[in-house]
């Protein structure tokens, strides 16, 4: 079986990299755990399974939904059809889920399957290796390439008094079974019957997501379809929606994840500035202090490098020139003016070098200072609210 280019792209510029680079470094645990055992969990939808010890894998304790990371293939023993929710998850990866009634003997994956989740996985970390590390984020974006994610078709299941009703849905599979992601509800130009209502129930209970022609009744949730719009719109925006009801809200669960979050920005900010520092990327500080709500900063001043330049290239000039005046007039000159404008242009360089190394901290020390992020600050004074 044939290695993916993505593996040897990352195995070629982790070996290359300098040693001690962070980056390198945390790239090469990753290849390592990527091309290791297989790393697989089992699980019901209710708590986690035991691995049967003839698949003759890395064992990793998980339960459902499984946010846990370092997991190559997931196996979800369920025997039932799948709810809109399970399956939503399901698509979201990046791990292989795999559905069966009961654990086999033999590992249900195939290694076509293995490989092309490890290449997904290898993908992520790559994105997330160059946001952590921005000084080297190019390069780690053009190692991971255009892959990626796969975007699943939509399965929907239309239903209708009417058996006669047939519509398109571009872009989507209509199917007849209960693994679908949504219900769409035709109504007959009557509106919903009483009669209808358990079918309703039924449907936006099992698939989470119903969208209706009609209006629905009150203890039904559901989407209902503009008149005029589009259903393959209504549709596809209904895909976007949770696939069941939200969780009750806890403010101060969504405080402490705004309060990580902030610290987070806050260290990925820290390490941009440091890079950007680093760099004299004054044009680069200027757009993020911008983009931070700040008026631009005046650029260095190097009127005083100048004149020291100036003074400089006089004095050496003057110098050398006097010095060398004794083998002619002309040599004197011209090996006077060689040394100032040598003399005054690494001057100039060291300084305007120093000057600007000076602006870019100062800078990033006036976006660090800056007021909280308007987002976090919103979300925070929001939840003090709630929790008064």
């Amino acid at each position: 079986m044939r290695t993916p280019e993505i593996f040897i792209r990352a195995a070629d510029w982790a070996d290359a990299r300098d040693f001690g680079c962070l980056a390198g470094i945390a790239l090469r645990r990753v290849l390592l755990e990527l091309t290791g055992p297989p790393r697989v969990g089992a699980c019901t939808l209710d708590g986690p399974a035991r691995v049967p010890e003839s698949w003759q894998v890395r064992e990793v304790a998980v339960t459902w939904p499984a946010t846990t990371p370092g997991i190559d293939v997931l196996v979800l023993i369920h025997p039932g059809p799948l709810t809109a929710a399970v399956r939503s998850r399901i698509a979201a990866g990046p791990q292989a889920v795999l559905v069966v009634p009961a654990l086999p003997e033999s590992g249900p994956w195939s290694p076509e399957l293995l490989l092309d989740v490890r290449t997904r996985l290898l993908h992520g970390e790559l994105r997330a290796l160059a946001a952590r590390h921005p000084h080297v984020a190019e390069e780690l974006l053009a190692v991971a390439g255009a892959g990626g994610m796969t975007v699943p078709t939509p399965r929907i299941a239309v239903i209708s008094p009417d058996p006669q009703v047939r519509v398109e849905l571009p872009g989507m599979e209509i199917v007849a079974d209960a693994h679908v992601d949504a219900v769409l509800a035709v109504a007959p130009p009557a509106g919903w019957a009483d009669v209808d209502h358990p079918t309703l129930r039924d449907a936006a209970r099992r698939a989470g997501r119903l969208i209706s022609t009609a209006p629905l009744p009150a203890e039904i949730p559901g989407t209902v379809v503009r008149p005029g719009r589009p259903l393959a719109d209504a549709v596809r925006h209904a895909l976007t929606l949770p696939a069941s009801p939200p969780p009750v809200p806890r403010p101060g669960t969504w405080l402490r994840a705004a309060d990580q979050l902030e610290r987070r920005r806050r260290l990925l900010l820290d390490a941009r500035l440091a890079d950007l520092v680093a760099r004299r990327a004054l044009g680069d500080l200027t757009a993020l202090a911008r983009g931070h709500g700040l008026a631009p900063a005046s650029p260095p001043d190097l009127r005083e490098v100048a004149g020291q330049a100036v003074l400089i290239a006089l004095a050496v000039g003057v110098a050398t020139g006097r010095s060398a005046w004794s083998v002619g007039p002309l040599a004197g000159v011209l090996v006077g003016a060689a040394a100032a404008l040598a003399a005054g242009g690494l001057r100039w360089r060291r300084g305007r070098r120093e000057a600007h190394s000076v602006w870019a901290r100062d800078e990033a020390a006036r976006i660090r200072r800056a007021p909280t992020h308007a987002p976090a600050a919103w979300l925070r004074r929001t939840l003090a609210e709630e929790l008064q």
